[in-house]
């Protein structure tokens, strides 16, 4: 080991060890809820995502890839499976011949919707309500924080679709 990095103490470790876990548990409750209800998995609105927070909803596949938050498998299968699945489809840029865009299908839009609702209610009531007013800068600010260390990472707009309020 090491002897110039800095140490990790028990309470350190449990509490990163904590923050994995309350991630798992959300997102796999997360993942649950958009596929019972909108059909979706967690790649898949990702997707949806991306598409629907850019001007015009349509990226090309290039532009998609890097935008995406969680991966699984290449994006062209992925994208490919939504295609069969009719959430998205490819159209060919007006700009540049040789860019093929992806946007999605007013299937996928709709389903993006209702995932959206069941991503905003998980993240309510299982973390949102367990954050008191006190804690939530101060966390906040800790996972700002974490964020930053990853220039790759960029800040994703958050506007969603469905009131945050309701």
């Amino acid at each position: 080991m090491n002897d110039s990095a800095p140490s990790l103490d028990a309470r350190q470790f449990s509490v990163w060890a904590d923050f994995v876990l309350a991630h798992t548990r959300v997102m796999r409750l997360i993942e649950h809820s958009i596929r019972k209800e909108a059909g979706l998995t967690w790649a898949q609105y990702d997707v949806l995502y991306n598409l629907n927070a850019e001007p015009g909803s349509a990226l090309s596949i290039g532009d998609l890839t890097r935008t995406l938050l969680y991966s699984s498998g290449s994006a062209s299968k992925l994208v490919a499976a939504m295609q069969r699945g009719g959430l998205i489809e490819r159209e060919q840029s007006t700009d540049d011949r040789r860019v093929i865009l992806v946007r999605p299908t007013i299937e996928g839009s709709r389903a993006f919707e209702r995932a959206t609702a069941e991503v905003l209610r998980v993240v309510r009531e299982e973390f949102a309500a367990h954050l008191s007013d006190d804690e939530l800068p101060v966390v906040a600010v800790f996972l700002q924080r974490l964020r930053e260390q990853d220039p790759k990472l960029r800040r994703p707009p958050y506007d969603m679709p469905v009131a945050l309020d309701s």
